[in-house]
């Protein structure tokens, strides 16, 4: 059977209404259950920590019972009016993803009564349809908000929970959006088509990134998790985050920043070390965003969370092997095959094994490399590097210039050490400081490269341009690319000038 539209995308169970066993009404009836089951339940909120809306459309409330933190999404009336109206407009067109597109649909029914109805309600139709043509069901409105990090259930789990960006220092909060089993089941083999990843018995895991972007990571039945099928969703950022937004946001000081970028020019080695969730991808995504426009950056993830850069943005993702007739590309294989695509720098979205190799060898043969791993200090990841099963011998590590460790403390994510790797792999810790003389007589790698006088009229010049642009409020990716070009026009790069 085919399968179309908003049942493609969510249930696994519905065929299309060209089919003659299926009429208009299944469909209706099917939509109208769809609509009840995923109400979020009514609940009485208790102090109101914050209170604001998604979309001119949702309600969201922040409410806090003695300790607990709860998210309260209260959604557009649902009378029996709203819902046959939706089931129309559906029926005639289940691809609609804006106001103006209902309108017109409704328009081409040519139902009085019909618009009529929708002139009474506007907003609460077109949200009810665009939550049933989403396919995201019950989960649209945790979707459709942007302070919304991560998302998460189980079978067994009552409600859904998430991780909220402004309150991310409490963890996971509980919604009041409950679903059944069966939701659970419909919902995770939905978000694995929508990521064009397999789900069943037989492969009960699986991760991907759906057309919007959003990572999933899925698991299905009960053979490898004891709740049952469940679902962990993580949101990209609605908007490429930039070097000089982190700066802004105290992330880190504007002297570092320069530092840093002073580092990739020369394509030195970052490594970007942390635990979950503190900010690694984020800071390596805004450095991202200080590549000298000529340069081509290869980009190597196993998920695709990276947006993009201001140099010439190449992105490689991996693809793992469902079946023996298909050949698998993992992390490695990306690695050797972006040493043929003329990368002036290689990043890697995670460091997790033996690709940590070919990056130390990358890195020898001229390539800027930026790479995150997980890791508490600049020790354990130098110790782990060295273990097996990566196993690189000591004397290579000395190809990391730069380690940058990264701490999450009740949401606030920044800088909190930064360490220079030496020749013989001793690593010394650089101090924040406001002056640059100081960091210039700390760096041993830049100062190995530069002359002394011209490192600091290196640091002094790009850390007044950085706080220029903050100080201007320019923080969005278009603004800042334009920005970057216009301080390379007619200035020598830098890695040039130091070679005279």
């Amino acid at each position: 059977m085919k399968i179309i539209g908003f049942f493609k995308n969510f249930s696994s169970y519905i065929p299309d209404r060209s089919d003659k066993i299926v009429n208009n009404s299944i469909l209706g009836d099917l939509i109208k259950s769809i609509l009840e089951e995923s109400s979020p339940r009514s609940v009485k909120p208790g102090e109101v920590i914050d209170e604001y809306t998604v979309r001119n459309m949702v309600k969201i409330i922040i409410s806090k019972h003695a300790n607990n933190y709860e998210y309260i999404v209260v959604e557009p009336l649902l009378n029996p009016q709203v819902i046959n109206a939706v089931i129309n407009i559906y029926l005639k067109n289940p691809s609609c993803e804006s106001q103006y597109c209902i309108g017109k649909t409704i328009e081409e029914i040519g139902d009085p009564e019909l618009y009529e109805i929708y002139s009474r309600y506007p907003l609460e139709i077109t949200y009810h349809y665009l939550k049933v043509s989403s396919g995201y069901g019950a989960l649209y409105p945790l979707i459709i908000d942007q302070k919304i990090e991560e998302i998460a259930g189980s079978a067994d789990d009552r409600y859904v929970s998430i991780i909220h960006r402004d309150y991310a220092w409490y963890g996971w909060m509980d919604t009041n959006i409950e679903l059944t089993p069966r939701e659970i089941d419909r919902i995770v083999l939905s978000l694995a088509r929508r990521a064009g990843k397999h789900l069943s018995l037989a492969y009960p895991v699986a991760e991907g990134l759906t057309p919007e972007g959003i990572r999933v990571s899925l698991t299905f039945g009960r053979e490898v998790s004891r709740k049952g099928s469940s679902f962990v969703l993580r949101k990209k950022p609605p908007r490429i985050i930039t070097i000089t937004e982190l700066i802004n946001n105290q992330t880190l000081s504007p002297l570092i920043a320069a530092y840093l970028w002073l580092v990739l020019e020369l394509k030195g080695f970052i490594l970007i070390i942390g635990g979950m969730s503190s900010g690694k991808t984020t800071l390596l995504q805004a450095l991202l965003t200080l590549i000298p426009p000529s340069r081509r950056v290869v980009t190597i993830e196993d998920t695709p969370e990276i947006m993009g850069s201001t140099g010439k943005w190449d992105p490689l993702i991996e693809r793992p092997t469902i079946s023996k007739s298909e050949q698998g590309i993992d992390m490695y294989d990306l690695l050797k095959f972006s040493l043929r695509r003329r990368a002036d720098y290689i990043v890697v979205g995670e460091v997790r094994g033996k690709e940590a190799r070919l990056l130390v060898q990358a890195s020898r043969l001229g390539h800027g490399i930026l790479a995150t791993m997980h890791g508490e200090n600049a020790k354990s990841v130098l110790e782990r590097l060295m273990a097996p099963p990566i196993s690189i011998p000591k004397k290579l590590l000395s190809n990391i210039w730069v380690i940058v460790q990264m701490e999450n403390v009740k949401g606030k994510r920044y800088i909190k050490k930064i360490y220079e790797v030496n020749d013989n792999v001793e690593f010394k810790e650089l101090v924040d400081t406001s002056n640059p003389l100081q960091l210039v007589e700390a760096s041993t790698r830049l100062s190995q490269i530069l002359d002394p006088e011209l490192l600091v009229q290196e640091l002094v010049s790009r850390t007044m341009f950085l706080q220029k642009l903050v100080d201007r409020g320019m923080y969005s990716y278009d603004v800042l690319a334009e920005e970057l070009l216009k301080y390379y026009v007619g200035e020598e790069d830098i890695v040039e000038r130091s070679d005279e």
